[in-house]
């Protein structure tokens, strides 16, 4: 039985430690239905990912935005509100996508693109390494950075595709917006927090 982890130190993640970060991201969201089902190739995925998760975690880290445990075994990937993300790195990967789900998976970056707020502090990624997931690191992620955010009265937003995630994020204050799914591609929850 696994036993929760309440030694855990949170803190900024550095460049120094990007490398560790993206692998644990890689860990992570190595059974997300989403990523999985835009990469479900596993080379392609660790191949693709790695560029993804590169791309959020450094324009992350240089907006002091993202937060990790001591040991690198949970990340939580933020961006603050009305920053835009830079995405032209990921122009080559997107020729990999599943041809037979390309016109699906356009539409989900649509819905996304569409749907959030400007004005938020937006959850790109929040990944714990299945080794030790339910020990409440992700828990301990999520509130550490939703604490820092309430001292600037900011609301949240994130979107979920993990149905094993959604009790977390709405024990942390998160509610359901909208819902949509396209193709054989699984549900997305977007889920908005209100300032505090």
């Amino acid at each position: 039985m696994k036993q929760k982890n309440f030694m855990t130190t949170i803190k900024n993640i550095s460049h120094e430690a990007q490398a560790d970060a993206v692998n644990l991201l890689l860990l992570a969201f190595s059974n997300d239905p989403f990523q999985r089902y835009l990469m479900p190739d596993p080379s392609t995925y660790l191949r693709n990912s790695a560029i993804w998760f590169n791309n959020a975690a450094s324009q992350s880290i240089s907006l002091n935005a993202m937060m990790g445990t001591d040991d690198y075994s949970g990340i939580a990937l933020w961006f603050p509100p009305n920053h835009t993300i830079e995405y032209e790195v990921l122009d080559a990967t997107l020729k990999e996508l599943p041809s037979d789900s390309q016109q699906d998976i356009f539409q989900y970056f649509r819905e996304f693109d569409e749907n959030k707020p400007k004005d938020v502090w937006y959850l790109e990624y929040l990944g714990v390494d299945p080794f030790k997931q339910s020990m409440g690191l992700g828990s301990a992620l999520l509130k550490s950075s939703l604490e820092k955010i309430d001292l600037l009265h900011e609301p949240a937003y994130l979107e979920s595709s993990n149905p094993r995630n959604m009790s977390l994020y709405e024990r942390n204050g998160f509610q359901t917006v909208k819902k949509f799914q396209f193709g054989a591609g699984p549900p997305i929850h977007t889920m908005y927090r209100e300032a505090r």
